[in-house]
């Protein structure tokens, strides 16, 4: 038998699947990430200068989309989510909505957009959510906090 460990061709095994759990344990860790860079123009501008390719703002909302769009929002349950995690999810949802309703289409660059009415209330509205997240902090990327019976 011959080993095939560097042929190109010889397929990779995939990881078994993640739970439902794990899967939305890690997607509450990116959101908590996410919360914690709107909700701070100094993480803002860390972040424009680190990918100056990016326009920060037009983040702001894509990255919303990513993980926490309306189809999305529904999977995030207990008890990875609790009942206040999901509320502050569901308002900055609002608010998000209403800062773009607010803003131009094409956003202009970070410098211009803070300080201004609409970015301050998703500045704001972040910070309160990142709050309500971190009474409980980050859970774990490998391990589920949640094992079923």
């Amino acid at each position: 038998m011959t080993d095939d460990a560097g042929n190109p061709q010889t397929p990779e095994v995939a990881e078994p699947p993640i739970s439902g759990i794990l899967l939305n344990q890690r997607c509450r860790n990116h959101i908590i990430g996410y919360f914690e860079w709107v909700s701070s123009h100094e993480e803002q501008r860390g972040y424009q200068a680190a990918v100056p390719y990016v326009r920060v703002p037009n983040e702001a909302f894509n990255q919303w989309d990513d993980y926490a769009s309306d189809r999305i929002l529904e999977h995030y349950v207990e008890p990875v989510f609790s009942v206040d995690e999901q509320q502050a999810l569901r308002n900055y949802r609002a608010v998000l909505n209403s800062a773009a309703e607010d803003t131009p289409q094409m956003l202009p660059p970070l410098e211009q957009v803070i300080g201004t009415e609409p970015w301050e209330r998703l500045r704001l509205a972040a910070a309160e959510a990142l709050e309500v997240f971190m009474r409980r902090g980050t859970f774990d990327w490998e391990v589920e906090q949640f094992p079923a019976n």
